[in-house]
Parts: C-alpha cells; structure tokens; sequence
C-alpha cells in the first residue's frame, strides 16, 4: 500500500459541478488525515499526488512540470473526451478511496524533449506528453521537412507538416492526422504527415531509443516563411528554414495515477465508441 501525505488540486474551470467534486474529495481526504493544498509549482514542498479538474488539456498543462518533480498525476473529467484522466466526473468517490486507502496503480507514461538549434544556437528543452507538430503557420502552403533517424535521413515530406508522438498522444493531435493506435507503455514513437501530398507517405512507428530530427527547408524555388512547431497544442513557437528539432525520450516520465483494476481497452472501447 503507498501512504499518500500530501495531494495539490489544479483546477482551471470554475462552476458548480466543479466546486462541488472539488470540496467532497478535500473534505474525504482530510478527514483521512491527508493535507489538502492548491498546487504551487514553486513551492519547495512537493505534494505526491496532484489532481486536475477538467479534461485532458487542463492536465497537458501540468504534464511536464509534474513529471520533472516527480508528482504522480491523476484527473477527475469535467471536459470532455478525457483519454488521460483518471475517472470521470460521476467516479471521483472511487478516486478518493483509491487515494485514501492505497490501492491505485501507477502507468509510467513517456515524454518527449524537444530541443530547437538555429545555427550555432541550441534553446533550452521543451517536453510534451503527447506530441511535437511542426507545420505551416498560414492556410494554402505546405511546408518540407527533412526527418532523420539517428542521424540518417528517413523522408523528405511535403505536406502541411509532421508530427512525433508519444503512445499517449497516438490518440490526440495524431489519430486526426491519420496516425496508428499505440498502447500507451509502448516503447515506441510514432512520425505522422498532416495531409501529406504523396499518396505513399504514410505513418512510421519507430523505437523511442532514436533521435528524430525535423528539418524545414525551402525546395521548389521558394523557402518557406511561416512555420511553426507546437508542444502539445498548448504553446506555438516560430521557427526559420534549415533550422532543427531534435526530440528524443526524456529522461523524466509521468507518473499517471489509475483506480484498480484499469482496463485501457476498455476505456478505447469507450471513447472510440467500438
């Protein structure tokens, strides 16, 4: 059984349904003798579990600075599709007494780090839960893309852009992109082209033991000049032709709390609507 002492709450949107969950499952958990507290990623005193209040973007947005600290992640559905949540709005006594009485699971989940080098420049790392996109900033161009493995080069794609995902995110951003199912402890990544304009460019998935490079370079007697790259559709940032990304497998995963006895195939049932 794991002791729980110290559980923060991240709530991004408040009303009734959400003020509510939030107060029942702090009232059970004091009366446990667990501390209750708002998360303060500042704070030197970390908790051991954090809980998000919302849907998967609300828990994206704490994802990297969970997994850097070490905070084991869990989440209660107040949004919508809610694939990484830990229950939904109507289960969150379930999650209490998981938290409670010790009996929850933990799925290490991967995490990517990216890092952008633009000449003799290399920016410090940025990480994502679900995926890298690299892509046009403005409608009716397509980008090229150099992607490289380990050094040695896999395609050259042109298309509205590419994308490097986690098994986490294979049911986000790339599953709309075309891009397979991964069961989400695989040790894999997996590369998608977004509205790829050769037929024969299809989704590549690859051991998370390599080093991906995304390259944007101008061909066709033009170069590009609105690209970005986003981390996990919460932040976009510009970057220039023949500049790079580097994504590799971070050193820190994310520690996402599940009740007992969770079924991952189960939840795909659900959520695929099977």
């Amino acid at each position: 059984m794991i002791r729980i002492q110290r559980v923060a709450f991240h709530v991004v949107t408040q009303g009734f349904k959400n003020d509510s969950i939030l107060e029942h499952v702090k009232m059970a958990l004091r009366a446990a003798g667990i501390e209750v507290c708002s998360y303060d990623s500042k704070s030197l005193e970390k908790p051991d579990i954090l809980i998000c209040l919302g849907g998967d973007g609300t828990m994206l947005t704490v994802a990297a600075e969970a997994a850097r600290r070490g905070i084991m992640l869990a989440g209660i559905n107040t949004g919508h599709l809610g694939f990484l949540t830990t229950c939904g709005n109507n289960e969150y006594k379930a999650l209490e007494s998981a938290i409670i009485h010790g009996t929850f699971t933990i799925q290490e989940r991967s995490m990517l780090e990216i890092v952008r080098c633009s000449g003799q420049t290399t920016y410090a790392p940025s990480f994502a839960l679900n995926e890298v996109a690299l892509m046009r900033a403005q409608t009716g161009r397509m980008i090229d893309v150099d992607v490289e493995l380990d050094g040695c080069l896999l395609n050259c794609y042109h298309a509205d852009g590419v994308l490097v995902a986690t098994p986490t995110g294979s049911t986000a951003y790339s599953l709309s992109a075309g891009g397979a199912l991964l069961w989400p402890t695989a040790d894999v990544f997996t590369l998608t082209p977004i509205c790829s304009h050769s037929l024969n460019s299809r989704p590549v998935v690859v051991p998370d033991s390599l080093e991906i490079t995304l390259r944007p370079c101008a061909r066709r007697g033009r170069a590009e000049e609105s690209i970005i790259y986003s981390i996990d559709g919460q932040s976009a940032h510009n970057i220039e032709v023949n500049d790079s990304l580097t994504i590799r497998k971070a050193g820190s995963s994310l520690k996402l709390l599940c009740l007992p006895n969770f079924d991952y195939a189960k939840r795909l049932r659900g959520k695929m609507g099977w």
